[in-house]
């Protein structure tokens, strides 16, 4: 298995990274949810909504990404939030969401509306201090070759010196397995809307473990 050293993700990189996130998300139950395939001009809406999520996200210290320097391209990108931080409403708007009643029909807006109190829901699962899992993507080429293990690792040093403990949301049963394979533990499942795909919460204890509500 072939490994490259992580490297921080630059704004020069986000044109990059959003055309992995496109690929690798593609068929990802949640955002089939949000953006329908009934929208039109999907691909370039999932464009703007990957380039929005990389704008609050990868502005701090702890954003990576793994290069292939043999084809000139991203394996994988991550984005950890360290305690204390975290992406509002009110940066999402300044990064450009205000834009999405504009782009998206109005029928879907109330998905939306539902995701983006997930955010309040993690804050009340986990009042304590915590490093969050907000993104991490691996292009499809790249995956089975341990590169979401590495992304994974600042993450998870971070918490082990801090002891606090990291928190993850997904929609999917491998991404599931992948993080259960790193020591977390599931929290709460279910459907966080109607009609709305399965989706999991889980937590691990800083160091390792699990640590519960």
């Amino acid at each position: 298995m072939e490994t490259s050293a992580l490297t921080s993700l630059q704004p020069t990189q986000f044109d990059a990274a959003t055309e992995l996130l496109c690929a690798a998300f593609a068929d990802d139950p949640l955002f089939n949810y949000l953006v329908p395939a009934d929208v039109g001009d999907r691909s370039k809406l999932m464009t703007y909504l990957f380039r929005l999520l990389l704008i609050c996200g990868a502005g701090g210290n702890h954003s990576y990404c793994l290069t292939d320097d043999r084809a000139n391209t991203l394996k994988g990108v991550v984005i950890w939030m360290p305690p204390g931080q975290s992406v509002g409403l009110v940066d999402m708007l300044r990064a450009g969401l205000y834009e999405l009643p504009f782009r998206l029909p109005l029928p879907y807006l109330p998905r939306w509306q539902a995701a983006l109190a997930l955010d309040h829901y993690r804050h009340q699962s986990m009042p304590q201090p915590h490093w969050y899992l907000m993104l991490l993507a691996v292009g499809p080429s790249y995956q089975g070759q341990g590169v979401g293990h590495q992304l994974m690792q600042p993450g998870l040093q971070a918490s082990a010196r801090t002891q606090h403990p990291c928190y993850v949301e997904t929609s999917t049963e491998g991404a599931v397995r992948f993080y259960q394979r790193h020591g977390f533990e599931i929290v709460k499942t279910g459907p966080f809307a109607e009609q709305a795909p399965p989706f999991w919460t889980l937590q691990r204890r800083g160091g390792g473990g699990w640590v519960g509500e």
